[in-house]
């Protein structure tokens, strides 16, 4: 709105009390009502209320906020009738201008309102009255040269108009290579990760080959034991050959034994039928004699018992060893 003190009011003690603010003692402009009922201007209470002041209204006295405004706006028969309230125009002494329609008398017809010359904007300083407007405009060196100026910025515009384009390719080219650069960032700390990892894994690599090369010395030393370990179990089998053979030797002799012994029992069974009929003497003689072959006899078969008893052992050695030969060839 334009400020009121381009205007003044006709017949000032007629206007309606109810219509007068409490705090600038004139017309309401931009009224605005409180939480208490009172209604006045919007810029003169939002003053009071920075300064830090308490409700102007008596039965109120609150501290005033955003809070104690209220955001209906006042009845339209106030607003219409501060609209019909007549003015005069202070610069042009023009009388009976509604107040609702001031501004835009001042913006259209006031013949004394001081306006800019249309050429400001290319570099005209003047400034006065409407009625001097128009004469001005012709002799006005700018105006003149509007068409060329226009030209000129319709020329710069479009030219703002690239560069802005272009600022805007550039900021999309340069988002673009900060994404590319992200992904450049990205690749390498992908490569780097991969070169670590193909590091780890060559670590990995040569420890394995190295234990591998471990297993290897290791194997070739079991190798060489079992040769080792067979080596001797061949020997061992050829020792057992020869146990063998001398256990069959020492069974045939056994077997010889046995048929002396068995020839042995046929001589004192001959014997003792032939000496049946002699005398005591010759039967204690022939005792004595039995007796001693039958101690002889007994000493043999002990011996044949322990050959045998040696023959048992030497048969489960055989055995052991044999199992041990095919368990190590397997």
């Amino acid at each position: 709105m334009i400020s009121s003190s381009f205007y003044e009011y006709i017949d000032r003690e007629s206007i309606d009390s109810n219509l007068i603010c409490l705090l600038c003692h004139n017309p309401f402009i931009d009224p605005i009502v409180t939480q208490c009922g009172d209604t006045y201007c919007r810029l003169c209470i939002e003053n009071d209320m920075g300064n830090g002041s308490h409700c102007p209204s008596q039965s109120c006295n609150q501290l005033l906020s955003i809070d104690h405004l209220t955001p209906n706006p006042p009845p339209r028969l106030v607003a219409s009738m501060l609209d019909r309230l007549k003015v005069r125009c202070q610069l042009c002494e023009k009388t009976n201008i509604n107040r609702g329609t001031f501004d835009e008398h001042i913006k259209t017809s006031c013949s004394e309102y001081r306006i800019d010359c249309p050429g400001k904007n290319i570099g005209c300083q003047w400034f006065g009255s409407r009625n001097e407007h128009d004469e001005h405009t012709k002799t006005c060196l700018f105006e003149k040269l509007r068409p060329m100026v226009d030209i000129l910025y319709r020329v710069i515009e479009n030219q703002s108009l690239d560069i802005e384009n272009l600022q805007k390719q550039t900021e999309q080219q340069t988002t673009e290579i900060g994404q590319l650069n992200t992904q450049v960032d990205q690749q390498k700390a992908q490569l780097e990760q991969q070169k670590a990892e193909s590091r780890q894994q060559k670590i990995q690599l040569d420890q394995q080959k190295t234990k591998l090369e471990q297993q290897t010395t290791e194997i070739g030393q079991l190798n060489t034991q079992v040769d080792q370990q067979k080596a001797q179990l061949e020997r061992q089998a050829a020792e057992l050959g020869q146990h063998k053979t001398e256990i069959e030797l020492q069974k045939t002799q056994i077997e010889q034994l046995e048929a002396q012994l068995q020839k042995q029992q046929i001589q004192i069974s001959d014997i003792q039928s032939e000496n049946q009929t002699q005398n005591n003497e010759i039967t204690s003689i022939r005792q004595i004699q039995i007796g001693d072959i039958q101690s002889e006899n007994q000493t043999q078969k002990n011996e044949a018992a322990s050959i045998r008893n040696q023959f048992t052992i030497l048969q489960e050695e055989i055995n052991k060893l044999k199992s041990t030969a095919l368990w190590l060839c397997k």
